[in-house]
């Protein structure tokens, strides 16, 4: 075992140890480290090398860093390349899919039928490599001039500086008790795994462990340079940029810090870099893209207004009601109960074109965690919303929610600023 995996495997040691101490206390410590273990034994080998790909990436981001690849573009010139450059994520995306559906269809075949295709693939790749580190930089100065109109840096320099790279994240394995939705643990896996091999595992967790378990592909991830996909509109990835500036930014105060001593914490992390992200993402799309953020304001005031149609399954309200309901199962003792009605749900969701591979109790821990989210029922996310239209700017809002340890500091800086 390398040195690489042998401190990830102490740093996921640690958490199991906390979880163990936070939820059955001292006593259980040895059957939790067992359970822990077991299931890595169960992943061994797709696990995410976090301090691999960091050294990897530090160097490669220092290395574009001193070339400054969009220093010679003007502003009009940088606006296009980005577009361009998330034009051909999206050409990338379309004939990646094209592919495996061929393949899928005619199995080794496909080799020939798809020659085409793998080559203009290939062509568009190299030059999406090309252009990978100007739109990079490009979205990190535009992050950056909004963060710093907040206050939110020192000189021209956002503080900490907005860093991150369009690569395709690991995924995230989600376990969680089938009697309490919540993340009893967590890993990184490896960026890719099939669909066969997530549903083997899943599997293998439920059968052993009787744990509840969930394999779901991420659109960030807060490391440092943080991970972003570039295969998504314009206003997600600003959105997204600027959701994991968050995460950067918390890590160096109390909030962040204990991100991961409680489900509580970590919803309130992940809702603040939400609305944070979503806010500051918003203000550089209307800056630098004005015309892609009229067609966005554009299409959410029809929704609003009425003149477009209301989908005929509204699938957060669906959703809402769905976790409602499994949380009065659970709260009941009837486990069994919940699971058949998540299945049941499951189906009706994919008949109205919502693809959900698998809808447990994970799935649930995992989603829940975006306070914001249709699959929340934590009352944190609202309070913190109200946190936010009280106070007078992202950088307040930011210095009143960073220290905060638990849910109940939480209530007693609402109600002080309930009556400002």
């Amino acid at each position: 075992m390398s040195w690489r995996a042998r401190v990830r495997r102490w740093l996921d040691l640690m958490f199991a140890v906390l979880v163990a101490f936070v939820l059955l206390g001292s006593a259980s410590l040895d059957s939790i480290t067992a359970t822990r273990y077991h299931i890595d034994a169960l992943v061994d080998g797709r696990h995410w090398d976090l301090i691999g790909w960091e050294i990897d990436a530090i160097g490669r981001k220092l290395g574009e860093a001193v070339k400054q690849p969009a220093a010679a573009l003007s502003a009009a010139e940088q606006t296009a390349h980005v577009q361009r450059y998330l034009e051909r994520a999206h050409e990338i995306g379309r004939l990646e899919a094209e592919i495996e559906a061929q393949y899928s269809q005619q199995g080794d075949a496909a080799a020939t039928t798809t020659a085409d295709l793998q080559e203009q693939l290939a062509t568009l790749r190299a030059a999406q490599e090309a252009d990978r580190p100007a739109a990079e930089a490009i979205l990190e100065a535009q992050v950056s001039s909004v963060l710093l109109e907040e206050g939110l840096g020192w000189g021209t320099t956002a503080l900490p500086p907005v860093w991150f790279t369009f690569t395709e994240p690991p995924m995230k394995l989600v376990v969680s008790p089938r009697g309490r939705i919540m993340t009893a643990y967590y890993a990184m896996l490896q960026p890719g795994v099939s669909v066969a091999e997530r549903e083997r595992i899943e599997q293998a967790i439920l059968a052993d462990t009787n744990l509840s378990a969930y394999i779901t592909n991420v659109g960030g991830l807060g490391a440092y340079p943080t991970l972003v996909i570039d295969r998504a509109p314009l206003e997600w990835v600003l959105t997204t940029v600027a959701h994991e500036w968050v995460h950067n930014y918390l890590t160096l105060f109390p909030l962040g810090i204990n991100y991961s001593t409680s489900s509580d914490l970590t919803i309130m992390n992940e809702t603040i870099a939400d609305i944070v992200g979503d806010e500051l993402g918003r203000r550089a799309l209307a800056r630098y893209y004005p015309d892609v953020a009229q067609e966005v304001a554009a299409r959410e005031a029809a929704a609003e207004s009425g003149e477009t149609p209301p989908p005929a399954f509204d699938f957060r309200k669906e959703m809402r009601h769905t976790r409602e309901i499994v949380d009065q199962f659970l709260a009941l003792g009837r486990v069994e109960d919940a699971e058949e009605y998540m299945e049941i749900r499951r189906l009706l969701f994919v008949e109205n074109g919502y693809a959900i591979r698998k809808l447990n109790q994970a799935y649930f821990a995992f989603h829940g965690s975006y306070g914001t989210g249709a699959a929340a029922t934590s009352p944190l996310g609202p309070k913190l919303e109200e946190l936010r239209s009280l106070t007078p700017d992202v950088r307040t809002f930011l210095e009143v929610v960073r220290g905060l340890t638990s849910p109940e500091a939480l209530d007693r800086v609402l109600e002080e600023w309930r009556h400002k």
